[in-house]
């Protein structure tokens, strides 16, 4: 399997080539063209539990596609929001993520639903985050550019912000300030991470995008 991304990085697409056999697995709805040689799956993620919990307390699909070529053939992929893709690739490793964050993989790939506690639903991003383990090629996307930051102590970054981090990260939720700045200063909660690994950040916030487009409907 032969892969390209264009557009980056604002407009990024996955452009696939499979040799006949080779198979991808992505995110309901992330196909934007394939040949006709090439054979869909629809199938529910790592199991009914964890497939509820990815849609109703995560904001995910329930659902994955598998594409699968029976002779060489091209398929491309784009996520939901503009913003960038990136090729992460695990050797029976795994990467946690938020929602929205995954794109595409190998079919070795897994992804469930990972409990982040009530810290995870304060910090608005939701009670569970994504994760995603195994042996392949993973392929995430943020909104905006995305930025990697190695972490050697303590890392500071707006709950907004995140895209992905390595599981040696422990991190913590936190008030930017006090009560008021909280409340006032636009940057709400934060997570600070602590220990050795990576994360995965991105320059723009989707509902910074919301909040603009609701500006414009009438109330």
């Amino acid at each position: 399997m032969k892969y390209t991304i264009t557009h980056s990085p604002s407009f990024s697409q996955l452009n696939f080539t499979l040799s006949p056999g080779d198979s991808l697995k992505t995110e309901a709805g992330a196909m934007v063209y394939m040949d006709e040689a090439i054979d869909v799956e629809t199938h529910l993620g790592s199991g009914i539990f964890s497939a509820l919990a990815r849609k109703f307390l995560g904001g995910e699909s329930m659902f994955f596609n598998t594409y699968t070529a029976r002779e060489e053939a091209r398929i491309g992929i784009a996520p939901e929001f503009a913003g960038e893709v990136v090729n992460i690739s695990l050797n029976n490793e795994s990467l946690i993520l938020e929602k929205g964050a995954y794109l595409c993989s190998d079919p070795g790939i897994q992804v469930k639903s990972k409990f982040g506690g009530l810290k995870s639903l304060i910090s608005r991003e939701g009670v569970f985050l994504l994760e995603a383990y195994g042996t392949g090629d993973l392929f995430i996307n943020s909104y905006g550019s995305m930025v990697k930051r190695v972490v050697d102590g303590e890392f500071i970054l707006d709950t907004g912000h995140l895209v992905a981090f390595e599981p040696t990260l422990q991190y913590e939720v936190q008030k930017t300030g006090g009560w008021k700045s909280t409340l006032f200063s636009g940057e709400g909660f934060t997570m600070r991470f602590k220990g050795s690994g990576a994360v995965w950040l991105q320059t723009r916030v989707r509902k910074g995008l919301v909040d603009w487009i609701m500006g414009f409907l009438p109330r």
